[in-house]
This record gives structure tokens, C-alpha cells and sequence, in this order.
């Protein structure tokens, strides 16, 4: 007996993935933003919704605000905290207060990494 084929439309190829994603996440694999059932369907909503995509392709949709996405919602921002990080936990090297922008919480956390502007503290 051989097994044909069988076409599935958008919405048929849409729902087979999930299954098979949700399957995979009940047998203990690992699951990211795009492996992960419930964010998939999720973004499925927001974009039928007519939410934007976030424009670096990294985060998924978010509520627009001004018929834009919210620069706050961007993955760059995540990628500023990212850099900063980065900076932080390289020994022996001076991080400004300047440089943290809305992050300014890690002078709390670790202000014995920071240096104001002028103090050349390490």
C-alpha cells in the first residue's frame, strides 16, 4: 500500500507545526520563541490583530502605540542592556553612570562597577 501525498492548505501546514511543537515540548525538548506552541500562537493573534512585528526580528508583535511599535518593546533595547553587561563584567575597566540610560537600576545592584564622569576609579 503506498501513501500519497497529501496537499494541506496554509492553515492545515500552520496547525501540523504546532502539534508537532507541542508534542515535542511534552516529550522534554527544548523549546524557543519559534519552537514554543503557546508564543506561536500568540503572535498568530497579534497579527491578526493587525499588530506590527517587531522591526529587528527578534522580539515578536507588540501593542502599536501611535500606529508604531514601541521603540521600549524593540529587541535593541535588549541589546543596549546586552552591551552594557558586556562592559560591566569586564575586569578592570571603568563603566560611566552616562552610559546606562533607563538601566540606571544596576548602579543599586553593583555600584562598585560604575564610575562617574571624571573619576577614573577601577
Amino acid at each position: 500500500m503506498t501513501q500519497q501525498a497529501v496537499e494541506l492548505s496554509p492553515v492545515g501546514q500552520t496547525l501540523a507545526y504546532l502539534r508537532q511543537c507541542r508534542a515535542a515540548r511534552v516529550a522534554g525538548f527544548p523549546v524557543s520563541y519559534t519552537t514554543d506552541p503557546a508564543w506561536l500562537v500568540d503572535m498568530a493573534i497579534n497579527r491578526r490583530a493587525g499588530w506590527p512585528d517587531d522591526p529587528t526580528h527578534s522580539r515578536g508583535s507588540c501593542m502599536p502605540v501611535n500606529r508604531r511599535y514601541p521603540r521600549k518593546a524593540e529587541g535593541l533595547e535588549y541589546g543596549h542592556l546586552r552591551v552594557i553587561a558586556r562592559e560591566v563584567n569586564t575586569p578592570r575597566r571603568a563603566v560611566h553612570v552616562a552610559r546606562l540610560g533607563e538601566h540606571r537600576w544596576l548602579v543599586k545592584r553593583v555600584p562598585w562597577r560604575f564610575t562617574e564622569e571624571g573619576n577614573w576609579r577601577l
